[in-house]
């Protein structure tokens, strides 16, 4: 048993799932920053051409807070679950992101024709944790694992798009070519442990599969401890995938602009390279005294009747590595994002972002959201965008900074400010930044 429970904790610890598209939301028109042509496709950037130089994405997203967890005992802090032991709460989840960014260039073929490429590398870590283990982590006795939740993927990113505007219309395609390094994923999550003073009940059916984890041998068996090497999987790797991104906006007298954006569109990798199963089946029934006494009255040490059981739970029960030559695919969210943008004045803007999943939402922080927001520039040197979003999972205020000094610009971004001043409530921690090469302020052309 013990055996299981570190295998699953080892793999947590290293498990995580890459996205496709992962862009905020709220940077959504904010031309300042090219790539926010990431979340909206058919804005043009206000530079005739840029070259973004290494730019890092950190993101740590939760359904719940430090303070859901910890509570103040005397002068430390005490672990309480009990708001995440009820049938209701459903699980404990944990996402942890990061991206960095490879290569970026974009350039104006005219005032109304942008082309773009570049490549970035990505990961998301995710971990949801069942009610029925924080139920057994506080009470004991009965532990239910359905609903355990690991994925595991790396992935590398090569994209191209292109902007057209036509009159008060603006077209954005983006192609992205997906090169999937290593996946691990839960199929089945099925354990269920039963314990009184004289009574052991156990029933399994785990499964995960993974490729990449671990190399194979010749007759395409796992071997232990041996990860691929990194040369075999890049620039390219078996696992292949695509992702296609959509964008239309309108533009009425250069004040007001609404685009609508559809992002991972047929977003899939198969995964085909190194392919392992990993799976635990079975039934334990054991009804007698738990007894360990450790050692004999010579203290010498021996294995009691509690020994005798973990070692049979591990041998009937313990997970298995296989080999496997049927491949599967992973997919993402799909969503369609709207932005509405006014501007009065050139220096002032104001706006909402309305995003919602268009299909089956595969990680929760993917759930509907909607943000106001204001942008304010000081001409061509500084332009910041301040915004409150609010989704089913988080409410927070957030910003993006954008300074350009002779053609070099940094740029970084938080979607929550509490981050800094609450980190015991804030259920979000990110942070984005970069420098950039843009040169040419691009004017549109003139009717």
């Amino acid at each position: 048993m013990k055996k299981i429970f570190l295998t699953l904790l080892g793999l947590a610890g290293i498990q995580s799932l890459v996205t496709a598209q992962f862009a905020s939301p709220t940077m959504a028109g904010f031309g300042s920053l090219h790539h926010s042509l990431q979340t909206t496709p058919a804005t043009l950037p206000d530079y005739k051409y840029y070259l973004a130089l290494p730019h890092l994405d950190i993101r740590v997203h939760n359904n719940f807070a430090l303070n859901d967890l910890f509570t103040p005992d005397g002068d430390s802090m005490r672990l309480d679950l009990s708001k995440w032991t009820s049938a209701n709460t459903g699980p404990l989840q944990l996402q942890l992101s990061q991206n960095v960014r490879l290569l970026d260039v974009g350039f104006a073929l005219s005032p109304k024709n942008y082309l773009y490429f570049g490549s970035s590398v990505q990961v998301n870590q995710n971990i949801a944790l069942p009610t029925g283990l924080l139920q057994f982590a506080e009470v004991g006795r009965t532990l239910d694992m359905n609903g355990l939740d690991l994925n595991v993927t790396a992935m590398a990113e090569y994209h191209a798009g292109m902007v057209q505007k036509i009159g008060p219309f603006s077209l954005g395609f983006r192609y992205r070519m997906l090169n999937g390094l290593a996946n691990l994923q839960t199929v089945r999550s099925d354990l269920r442990l039963d314990m009184s003073s004289d009574s052991i009940q156990m029933h399994t059916d785990l499964e995960m599969r993974a490729s990449n984890l671990q190399a194979q041998d010749s007759i395409g068996m796992p071997l232990s401890g041996k990860f691929p090497d990194i040369s075999s999987l890049v620039p390219l790797s078996e696992n292949k995938g695509q992702s296609m991104d959509f964008g239309l906006g309108y533009t009425f007298r250069d004040k007001l602009s609404v685009d609508v954006s559809l992002l991972n569109i047929g977003n899939s990798i198969t995964w085909k390279s190194n392919l392992s199963t990993y799976t635990s089946k079975g039934q334990f029934h054991y009804t007698g005294p738990i007894v360990n006494m450790g050692v004999d009255s010579a203290g010498n040490a021996f294995q009691g009747i509690a020994d005798t059981i973990a070692a049979q739970i591990e041998e009937n029960l313990g997970l298995d590595t296989l080999g496997s030559t049927t491949s599967y695919t992973t997919s993402m969210t799909e969503q369609m994002l709207v932005h509405l943008n006014f501007r009065p004045y050139k220096f002032l803007g104001i706006g909402l972002i309305y995003r919602r999943p268009l299909n089956e939402v595969q990680l929760f922080s993917d759930a509907a959201m909607i943000a106001p927001y204001v942008d304010l520039r000081l001409g061509k040197l500084l332009s910041t965008r301040v915004h409150y979003s609010s989704s089913e999972n988080r409410k927070s205020i957030g910003g993006l900074v954008a300074l350009r000094l002779l053609g070099l610009q940094v740029s970084a971004g938080v979607e929550s400010i509490d981050m800094f001043s609450e980190q015991s409530s804030t259920r979000y921690f990110q942070f984005q930044g970069g420098l950039s090469l843009c040169f040419g302020y691009r004017k549109p052309k003139k009717p």
